[in-house]
């Protein structure tokens, strides 16, 4: 596969906060959020002819939805949720956080509910493996993952523990629902975790025509200019580079850091997802790299 520049956007012409009344910070219904991901995955699989990788995300994320009410999520003190956005801290942060005691649970069901239809050897040898941990050790990885130090995490192990801490995120991100007007800044991470971002997606409908850019684990979603690198905020002009000007997935890429982040183009595929589209154009990610740009967000369901 080959890549070429199909657009060079110009800092001044997109960018900037919105004057009106577009949400710059949304959270996600975890049960239509899951449900709807292991849809696109499926149908992202057969676009692929059949992708065992996409068929087996497509089960994790039917496994996430049927976990949601395994936790049972502490409230959250307003006045904390208030403090840190008036700070610009993420109320949730991975660095303070814990996955709690729920973790391990939701981690056997996913695993489980994968050993009843999977049947890959593979698969079924980093379930057992996983299973048979002890649960400070699964609880180790978990916080590993969490602190990005994924020599840590076993690569078998990742996809596993990376969709049980986006089930207990996600739900926990929810209760924020009535507070999320307090957000007012900018920010290359989540504003209610401190994660990176898996991709961003251009909107349609409601909020058509304006950049989010996608929490890989509290799937929560952040208004980003556009025309702006979310890695190093250079003033300098961005490139988008795909495969052809037609595809919804898009490599925004920065010279200046050297990084990318992928773009999902909801006007040409209403049903995009970020994080499943993210894992169904890795041959994208493979030539940028040949032309010498680095990832510069995160997947949890696979670790590189």
């Amino acid at each position: 596969m080959t890549v070429s520049a199909v657009k060079i956007i110009q800092p001044g012409e997109i960018q900037g906060m919105p004057d009106d009344d577009t949400p710059l910070l949304v959270l996600a219904d975890a049960k239509s959020l899951f449900t709807d991901r292991a849809a696109r995955l499926d149908q992202l699989s057969v676009r692929e002819q059949g992708s065992p990788w996409l068929e087996f995300c497509a089960q994790l994320s039917r496994a996430q939805a049927a976990s949601l009410n395994l936790v049972d999520s502490a409230p959250v003190s307003e006045h904390v949720v208030r403090e840190s956005f008036k700070h610009h801290m993420p109320p949730l942060s991975i660095s303070s956080a814990q996955p709690g005691p729920n973790f391990t649970s939701v981690l056997s069901s996913i695993c489980k509910a994968i050993k009843q239809v999977n049947s890959s050897e593979k698969v079924l040898q980093a379930v057992e493996g996983l299973l048979k941990l002890a649960p400070q050790d699964q609880m180790a990885q978990a916080h590993a993952m969490l602190e990005a130090d994924d020599a840590k995490v076993t690569v078998e192990y990742a996809p596993f523990i990376g969709a049980a801490l986006q089930v207990i995120w996600t739900v926990r991100a929810r209760q924020l629902e009535s507070l999320v007007s307090l957000h007012h800044g900018e920010s290359g991470l989540c504003p209610v975790c401190g994660s990176h971002p898996v991709a961003s997606t251009i909107r349609m409908g409601d909020r058509a025509g304006h950049r989010y850019l996608n929490c890989s684990l509290c799937n929560a979603e952040w208004y980003a200019p556009r025309a702006r690198c979310t890695n190093c905020d250079t003033p300098k002009e961005v490139s988008m580079f795909g495969r052809t000007r037609d595809d919804a997935v898009q490599g925004e890429c920065c010279d200046d850091c050297k990084g990318y982040l992928k773009l999902m183009l909801q006007s040409k595929d209403p049903l995009i997802d970020a994080m499943a589209d993210d894992l169904a154009t890795y041959s994208l990610d493979v030539a940028l790299a040949d032309e010498g740009y680095m990832r510069t967000c995160r997947n949890l369901f696979f670790i590189s």
